[in-house]
């Protein structure tokens, strides 16, 4: 009697079991279940300001794919995790991303650094990272191989740098040029290159070159020895905080040359500064113009949630998430593999920073069209779209 109970108790828990999983396989099937894409940030370190930016713009993306019914059925999650700035961090929390929370991709920092230093893994375990990292090196490998699982949302350090380069020299017609910069950063290293080979094939002059180290906080010596130089013009592509001292030590030494730089002279930059006297005179390239249209529903739901206006990144993190469910979309599937499937295909995609269209040979986007900035009395002054002629061969 006891074993006939046994084994109907038995019976039962089986029937049970399989009447669960049944369940849980149609579930799943549905599109029930979450799609887990992971943010990859620097939320505490030294470029946070970036990396928060970028995090707030991926999770209004994620907002709105949500409450329009997910993709393919299945809500996205968004699993941010910290940086902190750092190389080792980020390898760990890649790792983390996709080996324990089952990320089926990436949002990637805009930090070159971190770019190159997770292309090999993300290579390895097949999972696609989308940032903003400028450095080339982070997509295409130095034997010309594209990184499989690497793609870039915004122009490489080689078009920005010759953006950067031929407005300085052909459009402010400053031909003497100081170059000044961390040597120890992969984006700032990357920058200089192509701007220095472009101005060497249009006959400028490259007067001096001062660099410094991660952590320096003092410049004025190298400051000084480009304003006894006779340069004309200052060349600086560094990182926002580096960019925040510069601009303070370069009033106090009377240095007042126009400054060109990178993305980092964005706002919050000129706010940072908070010395309107100590930001005249700067330019740099922007993705867009806040007066674009396609700027608007981002910028208003920024406001409303945040209640205040959203810097470049904000956008650049909105069109990350934005690319990765173009691609879950074009290859009708959210595997990781599906996924690197769709982002090849990715074509005259409207984001906000401009119509992408991905290079499946470079993982970089097609399209150089910048929108010049001017800073003056800590005001931001748009200049308009610049396009090199070299570029429009």
């Amino acid at each position: 009697m006891k074993k006939v109970t046994i084994l109907a108790i038995m019976g039962l828990f089986l029937i049970s079991s399989l009447f669960a999983g049944c369940g849980s396989s149609s579930s799943s099937s549905s599109g029930a279940k979450e799609i887990v894409i992971g943010n990859l940030q620097d939320m505490s370190g030294p470029t946070s300001v970036l990396g928060n930016a970028v995090t707030r713009g991926a999770e209004l993306a994620v907002e709105k794919i949500n409450a329009q019914g997910g993709l393919n059925g299945s809500k996205v999650k968004l699993l941010t995790m910290d940086t902190k700035g750092d190389v080792q961090e980020a390898i760990k929390a890649y790792n983390r991303l996709v080996d324990q929370e089952k990320a089926v991709a990436v949002v990637g920092p805009p930090i070159s650094n971190i770019g190159i230093g997770l292309a090999p893994i993300a290579d390895n375990k097949k999972v696609a990272l989308v940032g903003s990292f400028a450095d080339p090196r982070a997509t295409v490998a130095e034997d010309g191989k594209v990184h499989p699982s690497m793609f870039l949302v915004q122009p490489s350090a080689t078009q920005y740098g010759e953006i950067m380069a031929s407005f300085a020299i052909e459009k402010l017609g400053l031909k003497k040029i100081a170059i000044f910069y961390d040597q120890s950063n992969a984006y700032a290293v990357s920058l200089v290159a192509p701007f220095k080979a472009y101005a060497k094939s249009v006959g400028a002059e490259i007067v001096i070159e001062q660099v410094y180290g991660k952590g320096d906080k003092d410049f004025k010596t190298q400051l000084s020895k480009i304003k006894e130089s006779g340069a004309q013009v200052v060349y600086a592509p560094n990182y926002t905080q580096d960019l925040v001292i510069t601009a303070k030590q370069r009033k106090q030494i009377g240095l007042d040359l126009p400054f060109v730089g990178g993305l980092d002279f964005a706002p919050p930059f000129a706010a940072l500064v908070n010395d309107a006297d100590a930001t005249n005179n700067l330019y740099f390239a922007n993705n867009f113009s806040d007066t674009e249209p396609q700027l608007a529903e981002v910028k208003n739901a920024y406001r409303a949630k945040f209640n205040e206006d959203p810097i470049n990144k904000v956008y650049l993190g909105y069109d990350k998430l934005l690319v990765i469910a173009e691609a879950i979309k074009k290859s009708g599937g959210a595997s990781p593999d599906k996924i690197l499937q769709g982002l090849n295909q990715i074509s005259g995609l409207q984001g906000t920073t401009g119509i992408i269209t991905i290079s499946p040979q470079t993982h970089q986007p097609v399209g150089l069209s910048m929108v010049m900035y001017k800073i003056e009395n800590g005001q931001y002054v748009d200049l308009g779209r610049y396009i090199p002629a070299k570029h429009m061969k």
